[in-house]
């Protein structure tokens, strides 16, 4: 089975007003296709490159359309030829953060442990024995 990630989505996401603008020009086309955006940024470490229309492509709509959702509701940052997401950053560090927290939480547990638990009365199975 293919593993699944996730990550968070605002439940009122809707009511920003860059993402109503957004709404205004592109419809809920547009609005799709900002999330379609997102999770490509999500899985490509938070940078695609500006190539519209290949974006475009994968999205099966026009160039012009994500170079516009991409550069003029201040919904992404663009530097040179790549783009990403404060929001995006913010997430994934915190994501980093919590597991390596939990790495040093797991590894201060198991430092003094030469090998794993072998069962005990607690655990183990026992027979009842027939007369």
């Amino acid at each position: 089975m293919k593993e699944t990630f996730y990550f968070p989505h605002d439940y009122n996401a809707m009511q920003d007003e860059k993402i109503k603008m957004l709404i205004r020009k592109h419809g809920m086309e547009g609005y799709g296709i900002f999330w379609g955006i997102v999770e490509m940024l999500y899985n490509n470490a938070n940078a695609l490159r500006t190539d519209y229309e290949g974006i475009a492509y994968d999205m099966r709509t026009n160039s012009d359309k994500i170079e516009s959702i991409i550069n003029d509701f201040e919904l992404f940052v663009v530097d040179g030829d790549l783009f990403g997401s404060e929001s995006i950053e913010r997430r994934l560090n915190e994501r980093k953060e919590k597991s390596r927290k939990a790495k040093e939480s797991a590894n201060y547990r198991w430092k003094n442990a030469n090998a794993l638990r072998m069962h005990n009365e607690c655990n183990a199975i026992k027979e009842k024995k027939v007369k």
